[in-house]
């Protein structure tokens, strides 16, 4: 984001300032000249613009800001005089963005400011003695609006991240799973959510400790004990998008440094089996690429970020991984329990209590059975939660 001035274009007069300096003022003096020559312009400007391009300089990715402002303006739309708009269709709704050269005008507390799309940025001009409040409230309100709306529409965005990271695979993340039908132990859930909300809150503390505002989670234990239903209901909880990184495509720390820097704030990184790497020696070059990112300068890029490992087996690890400060805390998805089975036959028979539930309780305390097996079971009959319950307490004891 840039800011200029719109009566006279900085832009074109700065480089009739820099010929004229290259011609009569000695080098080491120009950068200067042209400095103070640029601030006497727009201190003296009506008019003043910020220029918000779409992306973020010398790279591929959409800035946020640029998002924010789309998403915004969608909703004035209406209000305005625009005679022409973009419209298209994203998934089950339309969208509907601001034309070339179209305008739509906007008012923020008393002020009036003017939105403008030229070419792939978008324009905000204001009288430019309301710059201080426009750049340090209402853009900030832009922002949170757009999370609003964003969170009003739901569609979260899951996006697959491999060793073409430029361009990321991305689709809607419509995983209905929450914190409410999640089959884990209670006591586990709450310490999770707990977790996320101190988290959450957590910017002046983290800002205050001198630490940088992340968070590191890793995830372990069999296929099917809802390790992924775990990650939907954090993103859906938070309302982060989330970013799977495929490790076994990164081939060096560059590519990895590109696609941390590259990552927003408000996100998910999910390294899924991270640990899974046939080759030892690619197994090491993942663990030391793992070192240098969670410790060093490179995860300080960015803000409000959670950081999601997950392994069918803890043991596989190295030790080095674990300590506090890279991995802040540990949850072990284990087989179905008792409780598990209970919030999966809520969900999947709408029963909470039933003579059969005694039976299921004793075998679960000596069969190593996945939430996922037992879903599947519960799946076979949802009409007769009897007969669906017969059938599991059959599948257990063979």
């Amino acid at each position: 984001m840039v800011t200029r001035s719109v009566a006279n274009d900085v832009l074109t007069v700065g480089k009739e300032f820099r010929a004229l300096a290259d011609e009569f003022i000695p080098r080491e003096y120009q950068d200067y000249y042209i400095h103070e020559m640029k601030k006497i312009i727009l201190n003296n400007d009506s008019q003043f613009t910020v220029v918000i391009d779409e992306y973020q300089p010398q790279s591929n990715v959409q800035d946020e800001m640029f998002k924010a402002v789309e998403t915004y303006l969608t909703t004035k739309v209406d209000e305005s005089s625009v005679r022409k708009i973009n419209v298209c269709k994203n998934k089950e709704t339309l969208s509907v963005k601001l034309n070339e050269n179209e305008e739509i005008f906007d008012e923020f507390d008393g002020v009036q400011v003017k939105w403008s799309k030229i070419g792939a940025c978008y324009e905000l001009t204001f009288h430019n003695r309301h710059r201080f409040m426009i750049l340090e409230s209402y853009l900030p309100y832009v922002l949170e609006q757009s999370n609003a709306i964003k969170s009003e529409e739901g569609g979260l965005k899951y996006h697959m991240i491999d060793d073409k990271y430029h361009e990321p695979k991305t689709v809607i993340l419509d995983n209905p799973m929450t914190f409410q039908t999640l089959a884990i132990e209670p006591e586990l859930k709450k310490s999770i959510i707990e977790d996320l909300n101190n988290f959450k809150n957590g910017k002046e503390y983290y800002r205050r400790i001198g630490k940088a505002w992340k968070r590191g989670y890793l995830i372990h234990g069999p296929s099917g004990t809802g390790k992924s239903s775990l990650i939907s209901s954090i993103a859906n909880y938070l309302n982060y998008d989330v970013y799977d990184i495929d490790l076994s495509n990164v081939d060096s720390d560059s590519q990895l440094k590109n696609i941390l820097l590259e990552i927003p704030s408000k996100s998910i990184l999910v390294f899924e089996d991270f640990d899974e790497c046939e080759n030892v020696q690619n197994r090491k070059d993942t663990f030391s690429r793992l070192l240098k990112f969670m410790d060093g300068m490179w995860s300080c890029c960015g803000e409000e970020r959670i950081f999601v490992f997950t392994t069918k087996c803890i043991d596989n690890v190295d030790y080095t991984l674990l300590r506090p400060g890279r991995m802040d805390m540990h949850i072990h998805m284990p087989y179905c329990t008792f409780p598990a089975f209970k919030q999966l036959a809520f969900n999947y028979l709408d029963v909470e209590d039933h003579r059969l539930f005694e039976r299921v309780d004793e075998l679960l305390q000596y069969v190593n059975v996945t939430p996922a097996e037992v879903a599947g079971e519960l799946m076979k009959c949802t009409r007769d939660p009897t007969l669906s319950l017969e059938r599991l307490v059959a599948y257990l004891e063979r």
